[in-house]
């Protein structure tokens, strides 16, 4: 605990600020969660007497994530939540694009609207450290789109790559590139390197400080995060009539003939009820999965020998 207490303090986390409590496991699992269940229900009652106030949307840090993504992905529900953050944005909110290996061949674009030479250049080399850690595996990134996003339409790393990318909107600027958990320290939008793993990228997002979630999903993956809302949109219409109890937003609705203005209209709409208490489709049907990415030391193999020779 001590431990935690000093790394949290040292990175800057607002412990002093935030209702918190360190806990030691000791007591066998069942046992260590009923007492880490008695100790949120007091916060709970407290929580109940607090009366609600209104707040500037300037609070809001919204993580930008995709997952079983299809070749609509691109087109429609990475354009909606693009729009939407520029809007929160401009109300002077946060926003956290991550996964890495998936924004490979679309550098142009991602920096085609970037604060200043500085973040340009940690972003990229954010990139060819990702390249580089592959490479030492025989891999490359050419390997990346999965069998679901070929069988979607998403044929190479280029394509999976500019779709994902448009999760920012051509006229929000990259304002700061972060390192995994990194803090968001000042508004603007953010990008956070991290692994395409969705729940290890969100994992990294939320400690980041994101408070709201914005996953688009072609295939209609159903992940939620346990404790960050999560607003999920789906690309198609056909995919949301068989998932409308699960996902929140019908960005198919686009190829349909609405227009983005509407529909970014809406969803603006939903994002600040959402932020205000209104459960999302995920929390009321009580779905949640988290994962940290782990910090595993990578290395090339110029120790290779040395390591072997200690075995």
């Amino acid at each position: 605990n001590e431990m935690l207490r000093d790394y949290m303090e040292e990175k800057g986390y607002p412990i002093d600020e935030t209702v918190h409590r360190f806990l030691t496991l000791r007591d066998g699992f069942e046992r260590d969660l009923e007492r880490g269940e008695g100790i949120i229900s007091e916060w709970l009652h407290e929580v109940d007497q607090t009366p609600r106030t209104l707040t500037s949307a300037a609070h809001l840090k919204i993580v930008l994530q995709c997952g079983g993504s299809d070749s609509f992905s691109g087109i429609s529900g990475n354009p909606l939540a693009a729009w939407v953050v520029r809007e929160v944005i401009r109300s002077g909110g946060s926003a956290n694009l991550a996964e890495t290996d998936e924004l490979i061949g679309a550098e142009p674009y991602v920096l085609q609207n970037v604060r200043d030479m500085e973040t340009a250049k940690r972003y990229l080399d954010m990139i060819e450290r990702f390249k580089e850690r592959t490479a030492w595996h025989g891999q490359t990134v050419d390997a990346n789109p999965s069998g679901g996003n070929k069988f979607r339409g998403i044929y190479n790393i280029v394509l999976k790559s500019i779709g994902a990318a448009r999760k920012r909107h051509p006229d929000v600027r990259l304002d700061y590139a972060i390192e995994y958990s990194e803090r968001m320290r000042r508004p603007g939008y953010h990008f956070m390197d991290s692994p395409g793993n969705d729940l290890e990228s969100i994992a990294g997002q939320v400690a980041s400080g994101g408070n709201l979630i914005f996953f688009v999903t072609g295939n209609g993956s159903i992940t939620n995060f346990p404790f960050v809302p999560t607003i999920k949109i789906i690309t198609t219409t056909k995919r949301y009539e068989l998932l409308s109890e699960d996902m929140d937003v019908n960005a198919g609705a686009y190829l349909d003939g609405t227009s983005m203005d509407v529909l970014g209209q809406q969803m603006l709409d939903l994002t600040l009820s959402t932020a205000s208490g209104e459960p999302t489709c995920g929390e009321r049907a009580g779905h949640a999965q988290v994962s940290i990415w782990r910090n595993w030391q990578q290395t090339d193999d110029s120790h290779l020998q040395e390591l072997l020779s200690a075995r």
